[in-house]
């Protein structure tokens, strides 16, 4: 610390809010490892060497977002979601989660796993998951590599080197959003 730097810096938080009802996903558990962390001379930001950090994105949480009632899929890269139909029947779909450039979480490759989905329904559900879902408020140098999903939730690990945090990112509230139409999450 007397020169300035620090060698190794583990953080983890848990449930992390929303930060507003624009859309926002609330964090469950945030972890993150900072290496060799040196503050500025004017100390408005900091900068890390390397920076790894893995995000849960719980089911609940998403579910809100979306819409459907999401849970883990039969595969690591897959997620389900149960649809009741007013006609009281449930429908399961399932779609492939990954990363898509800008720091996005995107759901490919929709199909109807269980039950009869009219079209209307089937139309409906490949808008909920043609949106991908945005990381926002990350920090300079910090990219989203992979998404998988867990019993609890989707694991996002980020990572990057010469990783910049400035202190007007830690006003912005949780870093996790996702688009505005899913509604108030």
């Amino acid at each position: 610390m007397a020169a300035g730097t620090l060698r190794r810096v583990d953080i983890t938080a848990h449930d992390i809010p929303a930060s507003d009802t624009t859309g926002p996903l609330p964090v469950s558990e945030l972890s993150l490892r900072l290496k060799e962390l040196r503050k500025s001379d004017d100390e408005s930001e900091a900068l890390a060497r390397s920076a790894e950090a893995t995000a849960l994105l719980s089911y609940p949480d998403l579910s809100a977002a979306l819409g459907p009632e999401i849970s883990r899929g039969t595969r690591p890269d897959q997620v389900r979601a149960s649809v009741l139909l007013p006609t009281g029947d449930d429908v399961i779909v399932a779609a492939t989660v990954s990363v898509l450039s800008g720091n996005r979480i995107a759901f490919k490759d929709f199909q109807v796993t269980g039950g009869p989905l009219p079209e209307v329904g089937r139309v409906a559900l490949g808008k909920v998951f043609e949106r991908p879902i945005q990381l926002r408020t990350i920090p300079q140098g910090l990219h989203l590599r992979s998404v998988t999903t867990t019993e609890s939730g989707l694991i996002a690990r980020l990572s990057g080197e010469s990783v910049t945090f400035r202190s007007d990112d830690s006003s912005r509230g949780n870093s996790v959003e996702g688009d505005s139409s899913y509604g108030n999450a």
